[in-house]
Parts: C-alpha cells; structure tokens; sequence
C-alpha cells in the first residue's frame, strides 16, 4: 500500500469539527413564568375594585367602629342615596339626631372639587327638603385617589365654601334644571348657614390599618391571618358549657376502667383516666380559642365550616365498629389529626390541637358520640 493510499485510509474527521463555535452555543433562558408573581397591596387590590365593592368595604370599616363611635351603621347607596351612600349614628335617634355620612367614590382618577360640590349641594338639598333632619356633623368622602389639591382646599372650609358657591353661580342654569328654582335656592340658603368644615376626606393608609382589625381584611385581601394569642390552659374548674363533652368522656372512662360515670373527681384521680381527661379538656380549650380567635379575624361561618370539615372526615370512622368507647375516641382523634381539612382561611394557624378539640365541640353538641349502644 502507497502512502498516499495509507493516508487516504485512515483518514478521519477532526475530532472536534461538529462542535459550534463559542458564538454558536445555545443560551438557555430561564421563563419569568418560573418566578413567583409580584404580590398586589390592598391599596392596587383596591383600585381594581368595582363601585359596588368599594362601597362594601368601606362599609366593612365603618362597621369597625361601630362599638367604639356608633350605634349603628346603615349603607344608603343607590341611584337615590341624597348625598348618603352610608350612615352611622351617634345616638338612637339616626338621622334625627347626630350622625356622621361616608360618600363612597370610586374612580380612575383623583378625585377633587369638580367631584366634591354636586355631593355637598346634594346633602344641602336632602336636609332643605326633609328627607333627613339635619346635617351629618361630618361628612367623609372615601376615596382610593384623593387629589392634593383637594385634600388642601378641605383644609381650608372658608375657602371651600367660596369655591363651592363660585361652582353654583357657574352652573346656575343647569342646576336650576336639575333641581328646579325654589328646592335649589333652599339648599343653598342652607349651605350659607353651614359649617363647610364637615367636610373631609378619608386616609386610605388609616382606614386599611383600621380595616385589618376586622373579620373581613382576610378574605378581601388574601392577607395572612394575624398571630393567634398564647396558649392558655384548662381552667382548674369545670365549666357548664363543658358538661355534655366531659359526660360523653366520663363513660368512656366507665367502660374501660370502671371509673364512676357521674364522678368527674373520680375521673381525675384515676392514674390513666385523670391524665386522659386533662388532655381531652386542654384540646377542648385550645379549640374554643380558636373558635374566638376566629371571630374576631375571618369571616362569620369560616369556623363553623371548619367544625363541618372535621366532621365530614371523622363521621364515618365514628359510625365504625369498635368493641370500645375508648377505641372509638382514639381512632376518631387520630382521623381528625391528619386528615385533609380542604382550602378553610384558618387552616394557617390550626395545630393538632385544635382538630382534637374541635372533635370534642362536635361531641358537646351530641355530633359525635363515643360510647354507644352495640345493635
């Protein structure tokens, strides 16, 4: 074989000539899709919010103050509201008494004079013709975009009332049309006389921290539930309210070791009933303070519908067979603690204690029953 020839056989490719070059390499991107998705504040929450929604929350957070300010609270909007979508009363006697008006306004924009005068001619006039007895002695208007410009002339009611009777003067023809001669003059006889420094305009950062104190800013917001206060424990005595519970454990304490079935001492001297016991009435206690926690930071019906979760998941353990009161409230217990309980708001701060506990309201409320008869 020639050397040429021997060449031309074992002659190969460059080993890396199916490599690309350098500027060839393929970048791999990393889709924004994998990245966490920015978290709204309430306040954009907010600004997406439709009329009506916005209406409710801010009767959400009147109703907030209610037991520090009001006797009552009452939403008034609609096409015919007189200047009042919502009022709360200082006194009994509502709007014939001291009372204080919330105009709700929900725009894209700012809102400013342009949007404050017809509102306060509006009021003027329901008072001038009757429709309530007098002037709420403040009157807020919410908004999520307050104009400086406005928030400063609010500041300054001699200098709103000018600018307010300047707008009716302006627009003397067309508000004669709206309201007819005679109701319009006595509307605005009625605002010469009045106090313009009821007027004001409410802080959003201010009413969302007062809005957080109530069951609703969970659920409007998507917020984490607050801490739940420490955990205190079983009170020494007995209350009332425990009784049907305590009774259903006191026979099941009867079934299995003999203990008296009306003798709840008896029970706690027992070396194994007495330590079965207070651990059944710490879950107890551990689950009413839930139930109270939950009052004052969800929504009303959001524990109860957790009470009907664990009762869903337990019911038919509860319906099994058992030879045992004892084998039945364990196996029940033991369900409750690890069974799925669904997307329920307080499952954030629900610990093993408090599905037992819960198991224990379901059986003070006769829901679910330990000893039963053998058919």
């Amino acid at each position: 074989m020639s050397t040429s020839e021997r060449s031309s056989a074992f002659h190969t490719e460059p080993l890396f000539s199916e490599l690309p070059k350098p500027s060839q390499t393929p970048v791999t991107v990393v889709s924004p899709m994998m990245a966490m998705p920015p978290t709204l504040t309430p306040k954009q929450i907010l600004v997406h919010h439709s009329a009506d929604d916005w209406e409710e929350f801010i009767y959400e957070w009147v109703i907030a103050l209610k037991e520090a300010e009001y006797v009552d609270v009452v939403r008034m909007g609609g096409s015919n509201d007189r200047g009042a979508d919502i009022a709360a009363f200082l006194t009994q006697r509502k709007t014939d008494g001291p009372w204080h008006c919330f105009q709700c306004k929900h725009y894209d924009k700012a809102i400013g004079a342009a949007t404050a005068y017809p509102e306060i001619l509006k009021i003027h006039s329901a008072i001038a013709e009757r429709q309530y007895r007098v002037l709420p002695e403040r009157y807020v208007f919410v908004a999520p975009k307050v104009g400086a410009s406005f928030i400063q002339l609010l500041a300054k009611p001699s200098t709103l009332r000018a600018g307010f009777f300047e707008w009716a003067e302006k627009n003397a023809a067309k508000l004669t049309q709206e309201y007819s001669e005679g109701p319009l003059d006595r509307a605005l006889d009625l605002a010469r006389q009045s106090d313009f420094s009821r007027f004001e305009a409410g802080n959003l950062d201010k009413i969302l921290k007062q809005h957080a104190t109530t069951p609703h800013h969970v659920r409007r917001f998507g917020s984490p539930l607050p801490d739940r206060p420490a955990r205190l424990p079983a009170p020494a005595e007995h209350a009332p309210e425990e009784a049907r519970y305590i009774q259903q454990l006191l026979d099941v304490y009867y079934e299995k070791w003999g203990c008296p079935p009306t003798s709840p001492d008896a029970a706690h001297a027992h070396p194994k009933a007495g330590r079965n016991l207070q651990r059944q009435r710490e879950a107890f206690y551990r689950a009413e303070q839930l139930r109270i926690f939950a009052r004052d930071s969800v929504p009303p019906g959001t524990f109860e519908s957790l009470q009907n979760a664990v009762y869903s998941g337990v019911a038919e353990v509860e319906e099994d067979d058992f030879d045992t009161g004892y084998d039945r409230l364990k196996a029940v217990l033991a369900a409750a603690r690890t069974m799925q309980l669904g997307t329920n708001v307080l499952l954030q701060v629900v610990d093993p204690d408090d599905r037992k506990g819960i198991c224990h309201q379901l059986a003070n409320d006769d829901r679910l029953t330990w000893v039963q008869e053998k058919l």
